[in-house]
């Protein structure tokens, strides 16, 4: 069950990235259009790539302060704040969101493809705001306690993003422009709600570790993990 809860919360909360309009989408809409579905693959796993090294900077020297009561009371507050934005944000723009970006460019390489996946996520600075809010909260409140639960964290995210974008890329290579934007719109709403509700979860675990006597380290602890 445990490992079923950090891949669900890995899961969900990658959407909250994955979904919103931005420099990967753009880039995997003109690649994909130019260069077929794999295209999608080659961009995902660049950006995949670049995340295993956000997640093995977690894994040390930034693990033990994760596990600390008010540290993940804190991050879970501010990753709660920041996923009741973006949730909310999700809502309310689903019905003005668009797919129909204009193809336009060079296809490039493979090489240059996975290269391309995650450079366009260094210069964004998205990312790293998600990575030091959502991410970072998602890690603090199930407090991996294994390398193998590091892998399903890692793993369910990826599977997000992967997810997304190729169901983007099948819309595109398909053409089917009339159900396009009615499919992503209804996609953004529907994951709009479930991280508002992954929102209130996370601040009221938050609430909990922030309150909570002590500064101990948490290891083999079950709660809130």
């Amino acid at each position: 069950m445990r490992f079923l809860q950090i891949f669900g919360i890995a899961f969900i909360t990658g959407f909250s990235g994955a979904m919103m309009p931005g420099p990967m989408l753009a880039l995997v809409i003109g690649q994909t259009a130019v260069r077929g579905f794999m295209a999608v693959l080659a961009i995902v796993l660049g950006h995949a790539l670049l995340e295993l090294a956000t997640i093995l900077l977690l894994m040390t020297g930034l693990r033990a302060v994760l596990l600390k009561r008010r540290v993940r009371g804190v991050i879970g507050l501010i990753g709660g704040a920041v996923l009741i934005w973006m949730g909310a944000d999700m809502v309310r723009q689903a019905t003005t969101l668009t797919l129909d970006v204009q193809a336009t460019g060079i296809a490039l390489g493979w090489g240059r493809l996975i290269i391309a996946g995650a450079a366009v996520c260094v210069i964004n600075p998205y990312f790293v705001g998600w990575w030091a809010t959502v991410g970072a909260g998602g890690l603090a409140h199930v407090a991996p306690r294994s390398f193998g639960e590091y892998v399903t964290f890692y793993i369910g995210h990826e599977l997000s993003d992967l997810t997304w974008y190729s169901a983007v890329g099948f819309v595109i290579v398909s053409s089917q422009l009339i159900l396009q934007d009615v499919v992503y719109q209804a996609l953004v709403f529907a994951c709009g709600i479930i991280i508002l509700a992954l929102a209130a979860w996370f601040v009221f675990v938050g609430m909990k570790f922030s309150f909570a006597k002590g500064k101990q380290i948490l290891g083999d602890s079950r709660d809130g993990g």
